[in-house]
């Protein structure tokens, strides 16, 4: 949260997935580290964190822009490099522990998101995340 925050991330949103750990999320506490991160970092935005949704009820939800699914699986992915584009607004999501199940992502898949690879790494969720992060932030920066 806090380096994404850093980063220059606009909204979080947590999904419960099948095989997510934690189903809990103290919005609170985590609202306080995000605003530490906006002042330390002097972002004149504070991202909007989303209450946690299932799967399924963030993948109904509508969005303008391109929509992303970073998974593990050994189906076809495009490198996240190649679909980016400058100006762009993007939904991506990042898998639990353990990753997305098949069916999840298939699910993605039948709602409009394209499957991407961050590389060759196999990633932990939190590094996965602000890889994505920078990404995005990186080719969206304003010079």
């Amino acid at each position: 949260m806090e380096k994404a925050t850093e980063i220059g991330i606009d909204e979080i949103s947590f999904i419960i997935c099948k095989r997510s750990e934690r189903k809990d999320i103290k919005l609170e506490r985590l609202n306080k580290v995000v605003t530490s991160a906006v002042k330390q970092s002097l972002k004149a935005y504070h991202p909007l964190l989303n209450e946690p949704v299932s799967l399924g009820a963030l993948l109904a939800q509508p969005f303008e822009g391109r929509k992303f699914i970073a998974h593990c699986e050994k189906t076809g992915k495009t490198s996240i490099k190649a679909e980016l584009q400058t100006g762009g607004r993007y939904l991506i999501l990042i898998g639990p522990e353990g990753d997305f199940t098949t069916a999840e992502i298939d699910e993605a898949l039948q709602n409009g998101f394209k499957a991407i690879t961050l590389g060759e790494s196999r990633l932990r969720t939190e590094t996965a995340a602000l890889e994505t992060c920078f990404e995005v932030n990186f080719l969206n920066r304003v010079n």
